[in-house]
């Protein structure tokens, strides 16, 4: 995510404390906190804070601190791996 500083920035519009409530949100779902990085800037300064989302290849603009579970929750959160058309293993099966 973008946290830049400066007037206008990222790090102006509330990047720093979002960083830090993503933070805090994947450690108290039980994930890394190597999944929340500050990124560079990218220029995008009317639509800060901005939060990317690799390997997803999502921006979610106008970030608040409101957005960080949901955020979490679809992307860092660990997936169910049995999904429509995904059948158990062999020995799995009643």
């Amino acid at each position: 995510m973008c946290a830049t500083p400066g007037e206008g920035r990222c790090g102006a519009k509330g990047g720093g404390e979002l960083l830090e409530a993503f933070k805090e949100e994947v450690d108290r779902r039980g994930i890394s906190a190597s999944s929340v990085l500050r990124n560079a800037c990218t220029r995008r300064h009317e639509e800060g804070p901005v939060v990317f989302i690799y390997p997803d290849d999502v921006w979610y603009t106008r970030v608040t601190l409101e957005d960080v579970p949901e955020i979490v929750g679809r992307h860092l959160a660990p997936k169910n791996p049995l999904g429509r058309g995904v059948a158990p293993s062999p020995s799995r099966r009643p």
